[in-house]
C-alpha cells in the first residue's frame, strides 16, 4: 500500500504552508522551513499541486517549473516535480528532484519519507530504508507512523519479513488505528502460515478501514485456510458484488474455476 497519495499529501501540505506566508516573512533559513524569497514560487507551487490533484500532470509540471524558475531552492516544487516525473515514467529526472529536495531539507521527515517511497518503488531497498529511518528521527515530523509503515511495506517487498514486522508494529504502536500496517501485518502472517494471527490483524483493519478488494481476497484466503467455508464464501461474495472489475475478483474467479 505504498502509493502516490501519501507522497502527494506531503507535497500538498508543504505547498499550503509555503503559501500561507507573506513576502514580508522572508528569512535566510534553509530547508523545509525556508520561505521562498519570491512569492511567485509559492503561488505557482500551489497551482501546480492543484492541477496534479485533478490529474492534469502537464499543466502541473508547467506551474512547478515556473515556481522553480522563481526560486530554484523551493522544496515543495522539487517534490511536486519529482512526483510528476515518477508518474510519467521519467525516473532519472524524478530522482534528481528528490535528491535536490533532500539536500535542501536533509533533516525533514516528510521529504525523507517521500524520497524513501520513490527509492523503494525503484527497488533500492537499502537506501530507501536509510531514508525512512532518517525520517522517523525528525522530532518535528508530525506523522512518523507513515514512515514506519512505509519502511515496513518496503521491507516486506524486499522479502525481509522480520524487519517488516518490526517496522509495521512501530507504526501501530504510534497509531493503533492506522489501516495500512494492519493490512500488511495480516498479509505477512498469512504468508507465514499463521492464519489465526492474520485474521486478528485483518479484523482490526476492517474495523477502521473501508472495504477494498485486497482485504476481501485476503479474508477469503485466511478463512479458507482455517476451514471456515461459510466465512470464506461471504468474503468471495462481497468481492464479486462490490468490486467485480478488480484484479482480485478476476484472480479469485480463476482460482475457483481451477478448483471445480
Amino acid at each position: 500500500m505504498i502509493d502516490f497519495r501519501l507522497a502527494l499529501l506531503t507535497v500538498l501540505a508543504l505547498a499550503l504552508i509555503g503559501c500561507a506566508t507573506t513576502p514580508e516573512e522572508t528569512t535566510t533559513r534553509t530547508g523545509m522551513d525556508r520561505v521562498s524569497p519570491v512569492r511567485g514560487a509559492e503561488v505557482n507551487t500551489r497551482l501546480g499541486i492543484g492541477y496534479l490533484e485533478r490529474g492534469d500532470s502537464r499543466t502541473a509540471l508547467e506551474k512547478l517549473r515556473t515556481a522553480l524558475n522563481h526560486d530554484p531552492d523551493h522544496v515543495p516544487a522539487h517534490l511536486g516535480a519529482a512526483l510528476i516525473y515518477e508518474q510519467i515514467g521519467d525516473s532519472s529526472r524524478a530522482n534528481q528532484h528528490y535528491r535536490r529536495a533532500v539536500r535542501l531539507a536533509p533533516n525533514d521527515g516528510g521529504t525523507l519519507n517521500s524520497y524513501g517511497v520513490f527509492l523503494c518503488r525503484q527497488g533500492d531497498y537499502s537506501l530507501a530504508e536509510q531514508q525512512f529511518m532518517a525520517a522517523v528521527r525528525d522530532p518535528f515530523y508530525d506523522t512518523p507512523e507513515v514512515a514506519w509503515a512505509n519502511a515496513g511495506a518496503c521491507a516486506r517487498r524486499s522479502g525481509d519479513f522480520e524487519s517488516a514486522d518490526q517496522h509495521l508494529r512501530r507504526a501501530i504502536d504510534i497509531d493503533p488505528q492506522y489501516p495500512d500496517p494492519l493490512f500488511h501485518l495480516a498479509d505477512i502472517h498469512y504468508q507465514q502460515g499463521e492464519a489465526f494471527r492474520a485474521r486478528a490483524f485483518l479484523q482490526r483493519f476492517e474495523a477502521v478501514a473501508e472495504p477494498e478488494p485486497g482485504a476481501l481476497i485476503l479474508g477469503y484466503r485466511i478463512e479458507s485456510r482455517l476451514g471456515n467455508q461459510g466465512d470464506a464464501s461471504h468474503y468471495a461474495s462481497r468481492l464479486e458484488r462490490e468490486f467485480p472489475e478488480s484484479s482480485q475478483a478476476r484472480e479469485l474467479r480463476r482460482e475457483l474455476q481451477d478448483d471445480d
